[in-house]
């Protein structure tokens, strides 16, 4: 039987806050090293800001992988699949988190500069200030993976997903490929496209753990081997999903065109056929969610008419139409398993605290017979 640790929380925070002082402790002394002696750019090659990037990449990754080492298994059910999947499942945690930071404190360097034009760090400074972000890299990361859920995941992914391809738009050597399609953002090997490939197939691996996470609670409660088959099938159409979306990613349009639109309308079709079917595959999922399903798939259908043969707008608008839609589909999936998960977790509940009481029972004249262990006899 578990016992319940009263001061989990309050370890973890303690334990963050170590992590995260290792992390400023750590990172600071690489800057210090690196800088030398010479004041130091904010943001470009060299700077303060590629070396906080760089380096909170590597300890936001250490952490996350430190943070599910220290996950409780009793409350780990997603991590069921075997040494394997495990290892998948904390790899892809700790690539997104990597990736998250590595963008985005190069995005918070760069924007720093703008606003200080012509400023410089000393190499004090910029140990101090590096050192600063990795702290609350670590920090945040280690959090994160110890308390990771699916919903938490899923956010996780449209963060990821959105800092990517935005960062890769602004980064693109060619101002009008969106004339063309969203995947020339991937045409390039210059920052931009490796950023946009990059992007997708980290998101790719990352949806593949989000449906180990989504279905879990649904295969450990499943009572029959067809519910357990129809937990199988949801979880084996969102790994398709991203498996589909990380092949965007490994076969750019401009070198394997056929792959490329193979998975890409792939991902689509896979969608598809998991908002027909998904009433059929949890029956207890909301009226609601299904009807909102169709809607998207709907706004899906229409857009491409709009593209061709209408002529309305341009494939890239249908792109960003779709891939919008599908992932928002994905995350309010996940809050809808977390609310059948929760109502299920209610019902538990329920009947191990309702009080058993004394059943009554009657004899061969009718008359009621107590069951009680006191030895009193029923009231007639």
């Amino acid at each position: 039987m578990l016992v319940r640790n009263k001061h989990a929380a309050v370890t973890s925070e303690a334990r963050a806050l170590f992590v995260g002082s290792v992390g400023f402790v750590v990172l600071g002394g690489v800057a210090l090293l690196l800088v030398g002696r010479e004041p130091v750019a904010l943001s470009g090659r060299g700077s303060a800001g590629d070396i906080a990037a760089i380096g909170t990449a590597v300890l936001g990754a250490a952490a996350v992988v430190a943070g599910c080492l220290q996950r409780p298994t009793p409350v780990s059910p997603q991590f069921r699949g075997g040494r394997t999947r495990s290892a998948i499942d904390v790899g892809a945690l700790a690539l997104a988190h990597a990736c998250m930071f590595l963008l985005g404190w190069l995005a918070l360097f760069w924007i720093f500069q703008q606003a200080f034009i012509g400023a410089v760090l000393y190499p004090v400074a910029a140990a101090v200030l590096v050192g600063g972000a990795g702290a609350i890299s670590a920090y945040v990361a280690y959090l994160s993976a110890l308390g990771m859920t699916a919903y938490r995941l899923a956010a996780l992914l449209a963060g990821f997903l959105v800092t990517g391809v935005l960062t890769s738009m602004l980064t693109a050597a060619d101002p009008l490929w969106w004339q063309k399609h969203l995947s020339a953002l991937g045409m390039s090997s210059d920052v931009s496209g490796v950023t946009f490939n990059f992007t997708l197939i980290v998101g790719g691996v990352v949806v593949t753990t989000l449906a180990g996470y989504s279905t879990a609670t649904l295969a450990a409660s499943a009572n029959t081997p067809a519910a357990l088959h129809r937990v199988r099938l949801l979880e084996g159409g969102i790994v398709l999903i991203g498996v589909f979306l990380a092949g965007v990613g490994v076969f750019p349009v401009d070198e394997r065109f056929g792959i490329h639109t193979l998975v890409a309308s792939g991902m689509v079709v896979v969608f598809a056929s998991l908002i027909v079917r998904i009433r059929a595959l949890i029956p207890s999922i909301s009226p609601a969610f299904a009807a909102l399903g169709w809607v998207f798939l709907a706004a899906i259908i229409v857009a491409a008419v709009l593209w061709f043969p209408v002529g309305y707008y341009n494939l890239t608008a249908v792109e960003l139409i779709a891939g919008l839609l599908i992932f928002s589909w994905l995350i309010v999936l996940i809050r809808n398993l977390a609310a059948v998960d929760a109502d299920r977790l209610g019902a538990d509940l329920f009947e191990a605290d309702r009080p058993a009481g004394p059943q009554i029972q009657r004899s061969g004249s009718g008359q009621p017979v107590s069951n009680a262990t006191d030895g009193t006899a029923a009231e007639p």
